[in-house]
Protein backbone atom coordinates (compact mmCIF):
# COMPACT_ATOMS: atom_id res chain seq x y z
CA UNK A 1 0.00 0.00 0.00
CA UNK A 2 1.34 3.46 -0.89
CA UNK A 3 1.13 6.41 1.53
CA UNK A 4 -1.09 7.81 -1.55
CA UNK A 5 -3.35 5.17 -0.97
CA UNK A 6 -3.04 5.60 2.35
CA UNK A 7 -4.17 9.03 2.46
CA UNK A 8 -6.90 8.24 0.05
CA UNK A 9 -8.48 5.62 2.88
CA UNK A 10 -7.62 7.49 5.58
CA UNK A 11 -10.00 10.28 4.38
CA UNK A 12 -13.21 8.24 5.31
CA UNK A 13 -11.97 8.28 8.42
CA UNK A 14 -11.71 12.05 9.24
CA UNK A 15 -14.42 11.83 11.66
CA UNK A 16 -12.04 10.01 14.66
CA UNK A 17 -9.89 13.03 14.25
CA UNK A 18 -11.98 14.87 16.32
CA UNK A 19 -13.02 14.94 20.00
CA UNK A 20 -14.38 12.49 21.18
CA UNK A 21 -14.29 10.20 18.89
CA UNK A 22 -10.65 10.21 19.16
CA UNK A 23 -10.25 9.81 22.29
CA UNK A 24 -12.34 6.92 21.89
CA UNK A 25 -10.78 5.55 19.21
CA UNK A 26 -7.53 5.22 20.82
CA UNK A 27 -8.86 3.62 23.64
CA UNK A 28 -10.79 1.44 21.93
CA UNK A 29 -7.04 0.36 19.84
CA UNK A 30 -5.36 0.28 22.94
CA UNK A 31 -7.98 -2.19 24.80
CA UNK A 32 -8.40 -4.19 21.53
CA UNK A 33 -4.24 -4.60 21.66
CA UNK A 34 -3.89 -5.55 25.25
CA UNK A 35 -6.73 -8.19 24.82
CA UNK A 36 -5.38 -10.35 22.18
CA UNK A 37 -1.04 -9.70 23.66
CA UNK A 38 -3.30 -10.77 26.82
CA UNK A 39 -4.94 -13.85 25.36
CA UNK A 40 -1.71 -15.39 23.14
CA UNK A 41 -0.07 -15.17 26.65
CA UNK A 42 -2.86 -17.39 28.38
CA UNK A 43 -2.81 -19.82 25.74
CA UNK A 44 0.90 -19.60 25.35
CA UNK A 45 2.11 -20.12 29.38
CA UNK A 46 0.70 -22.52 32.19
CA UNK A 47 -1.12 -20.55 34.29
CA UNK A 48 -1.41 -22.92 37.39
CA UNK A 49 2.22 -23.32 37.41
CA UNK A 50 3.03 -19.64 36.71
CA UNK A 51 0.56 -19.54 40.33
CA UNK A 52 2.57 -22.26 42.01
CA UNK A 53 5.48 -21.01 41.06
CA UNK A 54 4.31 -17.20 42.76
CA UNK A 55 2.77 -18.73 46.05
CA UNK A 56 6.15 -21.26 46.24
CA UNK A 57 8.23 -18.02 46.08
CA UNK A 58 5.94 -16.36 48.62
CA UNK A 59 6.04 -19.42 50.95
CA UNK A 60 9.73 -19.12 50.52
CA UNK A 61 10.11 -15.73 51.44
CA UNK A 62 8.74 -16.24 54.78
CA UNK A 63 10.56 -19.32 55.03
CA UNK A 64 13.61 -17.20 54.39
CA UNK A 65 12.61 -14.40 56.82
CA UNK A 66 12.01 -17.14 59.83
CA UNK A 67 15.30 -18.47 59.37
CA UNK A 68 17.36 -15.06 59.38
CA UNK A 69 14.97 -14.19 63.03
CA UNK A 70 16.04 -17.94 64.30
CA UNK A 71 19.28 -17.41 63.39
CA UNK A 72 20.26 -20.93 62.22
CA UNK A 73 22.28 -20.87 59.64
CA UNK A 74 21.55 -24.57 57.50
CA UNK A 75 17.62 -23.39 58.13
CA UNK A 76 18.87 -19.78 56.14
CA UNK A 77 20.98 -22.32 53.27
CA UNK A 78 18.20 -23.82 52.40
CA UNK A 79 16.02 -21.06 52.44
CA UNK A 80 18.57 -19.57 49.83
CA UNK A 81 19.50 -22.58 47.99
CA UNK A 82 15.15 -23.01 47.47
CA UNK A 83 15.01 -19.30 46.69
CA UNK A 84 17.45 -20.06 43.85
CA UNK A 85 15.85 -22.57 42.53
CA UNK A 86 12.95 -20.52 42.41
CA UNK A 87 14.72 -17.59 40.50
CA UNK A 88 15.74 -19.94 38.00
CA UNK A 89 12.18 -20.75 37.07
CA UNK A 90 10.55 -17.31 37.64
CA UNK A 91 13.13 -16.17 34.74
CA UNK A 92 12.94 -19.06 32.81
CA UNK A 93 9.18 -18.11 32.59
CA UNK A 94 9.25 -14.60 32.47
CA UNK A 95 11.91 -15.33 29.18
CA UNK A 96 9.04 -17.05 27.54
CA UNK A 97 6.87 -14.20 28.61
CA UNK A 98 9.63 -12.10 26.96
CA UNK A 99 9.36 -14.00 23.79
CA UNK A 100 5.83 -13.42 23.24
CA UNK A 101 5.89 -9.73 23.64
CA UNK A 102 9.14 -9.44 20.92
CA UNK A 103 6.91 -11.66 18.79
CA UNK A 104 4.37 -8.64 19.11
CA UNK A 105 7.16 -5.39 19.03
CA UNK A 106 7.07 -5.10 15.23
CA UNK A 107 3.00 -5.16 14.30
CA UNK A 108 3.04 -2.56 17.36
CA UNK A 109 5.41 -0.20 15.97
CA UNK A 110 3.48 -0.21 12.34
CA UNK A 111 0.23 0.28 14.37
CA UNK A 112 2.19 2.99 15.79
CA UNK A 113 3.21 4.66 12.64
CA UNK A 114 -0.01 4.24 11.40
CA UNK A 115 -1.63 6.19 14.14
CA UNK A 116 1.13 8.88 14.16
CA UNK A 117 0.66 9.37 10.93
CA UNK A 118 -2.99 9.74 10.76
CA UNK A 119 -3.64 11.78 14.06
CA UNK A 120 -0.38 13.64 13.85
CA UNK A 121 0.46 15.68 16.89
CA UNK A 122 -3.50 16.86 17.34
CA UNK A 123 -4.41 16.68 20.94
CA UNK A 124 -6.79 13.27 21.60
CA UNK A 125 -7.73 14.13 25.55
CA UNK A 126 -7.22 16.29 28.27
CA UNK A 127 -5.98 14.91 31.44
CA UNK A 128 -8.61 16.51 34.08
CA UNK A 129 -5.72 17.71 36.36
CA UNK A 130 -1.87 18.75 36.74
CA UNK A 131 0.09 15.67 37.39
CA UNK A 132 3.99 15.19 37.16
CA UNK A 133 5.24 13.77 34.17
CA UNK A 134 1.44 14.02 32.36
CA UNK A 135 1.24 17.00 30.46
CA UNK A 136 -2.89 18.32 30.66
CA UNK A 137 -3.33 17.98 26.49
CA UNK A 138 -3.16 14.81 25.71
CA UNK A 139 -1.43 13.22 21.74
CA UNK A 140 -2.02 10.13 20.49
CA UNK A 141 1.33 8.41 22.74
CA UNK A 142 0.27 10.21 25.92
CA UNK A 143 -3.15 8.69 25.59
CA UNK A 144 -2.41 5.17 24.37
CA UNK A 145 0.31 4.97 27.17
CA UNK A 146 -2.19 5.72 29.68
CA UNK A 147 -5.38 3.41 28.27
CA UNK A 148 -2.52 0.48 27.84
CA UNK A 149 -1.32 0.75 31.01
CA UNK A 150 -4.99 1.21 32.65
CA UNK A 151 -6.42 -1.46 30.12
CA UNK A 152 -4.12 -4.05 30.11
CA UNK A 153 -4.02 -3.74 34.51
CA UNK A 154 -7.66 -4.83 34.17
CA UNK A 155 -7.27 -7.51 31.31
CA UNK A 156 -4.90 -9.16 32.63
CA UNK A 157 -6.95 -9.53 36.14
CA UNK A 158 -9.75 -11.56 34.08
CA UNK A 159 -7.19 -13.79 32.43
CA UNK A 160 -5.64 -14.58 35.14
CA UNK A 161 -2.08 -13.14 34.36
CA UNK A 162 -1.79 -11.24 37.87
CA UNK A 163 -3.83 -12.13 40.58
CA UNK A 164 -3.26 -11.29 44.57
CA UNK A 165 -1.70 -14.08 46.76
CA UNK A 166 -3.70 -14.40 49.79
CA UNK A 167 -1.49 -15.41 53.10
CA UNK A 168 -4.58 -17.61 53.80
CA UNK A 169 -4.47 -19.76 50.12
CA UNK A 170 -0.31 -19.59 51.04
CA UNK A 171 -1.03 -21.35 54.24
CA UNK A 172 -4.20 -23.75 52.71
CA UNK A 173 -0.96 -25.21 49.69
CA UNK A 174 1.25 -25.58 52.40
CA UNK A 175 -1.38 -28.05 54.42
CA UNK A 176 -2.57 -29.77 50.83
CA UNK A 177 1.11 -30.48 50.47
CA UNK A 178 2.05 -31.85 54.08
Amino acid sequence: MTFANFLLISEGFDYLKTLPNATFAILGVAVILGLITSIINVKMMNLDEYKRMMLDSKKNQAEMMAAVKSGNQRRIDRAQKRQQELMGQQSKMSMDRMKISLFFFIPFILIWQVLGNFFGNSVIAFFPFDAPFIPRDLTVANWYLLCSFGSNIIVSRVLGLTFEIDPDESAVKENEQE
